[in-house]
């Protein structure tokens, strides 16, 4: 997968962890830099090397840098330059990728079920995306655009251990893979997939409903409710730096025009001065959230109350609300519910067994 793949990286600090490391075939005994030089990569400090048009790097190394957090890589790396930026891929074996996923998607979790039934979902969703990125040369990025993997500095004991005893278990549908798409706290009930992405219908990717009416699972979720109130003004400048509006135009309004499956909202439209503009809620959630903080609007599960010069969302929820809800699985786990029980919930009409 690629590493440091939201970061413009033009230098790294590789530090060597216990096990030792090397670089470009030699022992790599202390702290060197490895930095971009137009299609090559150098490494300068305890190890000099290059220019190379690729740097292979073997064993267990920190890496850090300007900007960037400091991260433990086991496995391969291998560093190339693209346009005076460094590129970064780390190789390494599916259970090893699964503890490091495992340990930053489920971070807030606590039960051992949660925990399992997270290792299942990680794992089937590795294996059906194996591609995302293919054409760029790897897998897979380190972010939640496939799965968020921060290294290896500290997994999780919970993490190793629901990796280990559901080792090689995957979610299947009609016997492959099943896109195990899965989300932080639904807020009650998960969406039916074609209302949040245009992609092909999948049954097993429902709406379905997190427990009993008025007390869903994902209920004891941190933030489960939330309120965010969005001024004209602000709407006005996000709006126009994501395309909705153009230059000359002000939000003076917003409502939601149409519903999902799960009543979170599929469309919302923006009043101007001469015209509504129609934005899918999937870009609202994306739009806001890349310009103004994911914290501001956490789902498309909200209503929307309107003042003089603002309006307050009214929501619940934290993500797209496809698929297994995280906290849904934790608050299933804590009544007892088992992780098979809880994947066969949240994926109507999947298996989970050991896929050859």
């Amino acid at each position: 997968m690629r590493v440091y793949s939201l970061h413009k990286t033009y230098s790294v600090t590789l530090s060597p962890a216990n096990g030792g490391a090397s670089a470009g075939g030699r022992p790599l005994g202390g702290q060197a830099r490895a930095r971009a030089r137009g299609s090559s990569v150098v490494l300068d400090g305890a190890l000099k090397a290059g220019p190379e048009k690729n740097l292979r790097v073997l064993g267990a190394v920190w890496l850090s840098g300007s900007g960037l957090p400091r991260r433990l890589y086991r496995g391969e790396l291998v560093f190339t330059s693209q346009k005076n930026l460094l590129r970064i891929i780390n190789t390494v074996p599916l259970e090893t990728y699964l503890a490091g996923v495992v340990t930053g998607e489920a971070g807030d979790l606590s039960h051992p079920e949660a925990y399992k039934a997270q290792a299942v979902t990680a794992r089937s969703y590795t294996v059906k995306h194996m591609n995302n990125h293919s054409g760029e040369g790897y897998n897979m990025c380190d972010s939640t655009h496939c799965q968020l993997y921060t290294g290896l500095g500290a997994p999780s004991a919970r993490a190793l251990a629901a990796s280990g005893a559901t080792r090689g278990e995957m979610l299947l549908y009609r016997g492959e893979p099943a896109a195990a798409f899965y989300h932080s706290v639904c807020g009650g009930r998960t969406e039916d997939m074609t209302f949040v992405w245009p992609y092909e219908y999948k049954p097993y990717l429902v709406s379905v409903r997190d427990g009993p009416p008025g007390r869903p699972y994902c209920s004891i979720a941190p933030g489960f409710a939330w309120k965010t109130k969005i001024y004209f003004t602000g709407l006005t400048r996000l709006g126009r730096r994501a395309g909705w509006l153009v230059p000359d135009e002000e939000a003076r309004g917003m409502r939601i025009s149409a519903w999902g499956a799960s009543g979170r909202a599929a469309e919302i439209e923006i009043y101007t001065q001469r015209r509504r503009v129609k934005v899918t809620a999937t870009d609202f959630y994306h739009g806001i959230g890349r310009r103004a903080g994911w914290q501001g609007v956490r789902s498309s599960y909200f209503k929307i109350l309107s003042g003089k010069d603002y309006v307050l969302l009214d929501g619940v929820g934290n993500g797209h609300g496809v698929g297994m809800c995280q906290w849904g699985a934790e608050g299933m786990a804590r009544k007892g519910f088992k992780y098979r029980d809880i994947l066969r919930h949240y994926y109507p009409g999947t298996e989970v067994r050991i896929h050859d």
